[in-house]
């Protein structure tokens, strides 16, 4: 089963939000996938089972070739929300 991390700064609120919108999306597309939720500071590249990090926050440069990378400012904003959810569900759908 794909992976997904929800990242944000604090690791509360934002990141909790992150992850009720990207269930509710993956669950409509019938796309299966586990999502966790964690602040940045949590993250170490040698632990990370990920296969997209949705993030609102900058992902430090070592993570880049362990997971995908989306930047999830949009699913707060609303402002190009649908285009961050389908590069999600292509980076899912491409990962397989």
């Amino acid at each position: 089963m794909k992976t997904v991390y929800v990242v944000c700064a604090t690791g509360i609120a934002t990141s909790t939000m992150l992850r009720l919108k990207v269930e509710s999306f993956l669950e409509e597309r019938g796309i299966e996938a586990r999502v966790l939720q964690f602040r940045v500071t949590e993250l170490s590249p040698e632990r990370v089972e990920a296969d997209v990090i949705l993030a609102t926050t900058e992902i430090p440069p070592e993570f880049e070739g362990l997971a995908t990378v989306i930047n999830g400012i949009s699913l707060i904003t609303g402002i190009g929300q649908g285009e961050t959810l389908e590069s999600l569900a292509r980076a899912l759908r491409d990962d397989s």
